[in-house]
């Protein structure tokens, strides 16, 4: 599949190369909400990765809410990516990043990601023994609430070893007190539990990498249909340098957005830069996905649950 959009696109250059990677991306987030069967108004946002993933709900945050102090609070450390941590604090977790190549040494935190705090739950203590992170998450949004900071609260559906958190947040309000994130990176759910998450107004972070064995760094935060409304509506963000290059500008560009993130879209906008590498990674995890469309769910989840023992 990758090589087919290969050959589809070699030679391309300039304005060209960029209107047909708009196009696949376009078609990418269409064939994933098929796949996926989202609910009407859901939004999908392609990015490189996982762990990049964690940049998305900080700028929600802030498109929502403004400027307000943000506390994000992340589950089950070294169970989940390496990169999510310092991602989910606004800071670079990488020598490198997608749209930047070498960052500079000195570079800590994106722009417009400064003042991040929050709190971080290993997934098990030193015994080996499981930490309940929900319960963790609980005193975490209370803290958060009561010092007037707006949280960010993450539930893990299934970390490397299988480890699943006992409660998925939802967003509180619509996501006027609270934004819930679900990190499902590593795809192994079914589709009512999916759609359960969206119907509480969860962002849910998802990659193809994973279950679906498409190449690493392909990632995709789904936006349940109320958020995304709300996004819609919503004006500019005020906080414009967390859009340039040292910023999401150095993430993504307006061609991995949905429709709702258009106020976005003039800040990320790049017509010379795309993403030609994260087009033949999710043409491979789709590729992967619309393979085993046809199996029922009870099959995939009992292979899963095979494979979790």
């Amino acid at each position: 599949a990758s090589k087919e959009l290969y050959e589809k696109l070699v030679g391309l250059e300039g304005k060209d190369l960029e209107v047909e990677i708009r196009k696949v991306f376009e078609d990418q987030r269409s064939r994933l909400s098929k796949l996926l069967n989202l609910p009407e108004g859901t939004e999908v946002i392609l990015c490189p990765s996982g762990s990049d993933a964690e940049y998305i709900p900080i700028a929600i945050a802030r498109a929502l809410k403004g400027d307000v102090t943000i506390e994000n609070g992340v589950t089950q450390l070294r169970e989940v990516g390496a990169g999510t941590a310092p991602a989910s604090m606004g800071q670079f977790f990488s020598t490198h990043a997608p749209l930047m190549g070498r960052l500079d040494p000195d570079a800590k935190v994106l722009d417009g990601f400064e003042g991040i705090d929050g709190a971080i739950i290993a997934a098990r203590e030193k015994d080996g023994s499981v930490v309940n992170a929900s319960e963790e998450m609980d005193r975490f949004v209370e803290s958060a609430l009561a010092k007037g900071a707006y949280p960010i609260v993450h539930g893990v559906f299934g970390g490397k070893t299988g480890l699943r958190d006992i409660k998925m947040p939802g967003s509180a309000d619509c996501g006027e007190k609270t934004l819930g994130v679900v990190d499902a990176c590593q795809a192994r759910f079914s589709l009512d539990e999916l759609h359960g998450w969206l119907g509480q107004d969860s962002l849910v972070l998802f990659t193809a990498s994973k279950f679906y064995q498409a190449p690493p760094f392909c990632g995709a935060v789904i936006v349940p249909a109320t958020i995304a409304e709300k996004l819609r509506s919503s004006s500019t963000p005020g906080h414009s340098d967390m859009f340039n290059s040292q910023g999401l500008g150095g993430f993504l560009t307006d061609k991995e957005l949905p429709s709702c993130l258009e106020s976005w879209s003039p800040l990320l906008k790049d017509d010379d830069v795309s993403n030609v590498g994260l087009a033949f990674r999710w043409e491979a995890g789709l590729a992967g996905m619309e393979a085993i469309a046809s199996v029922p769910a009870s099959v995939r989840i009992d292979a899963v649950n095979e494979w979790a023992k």
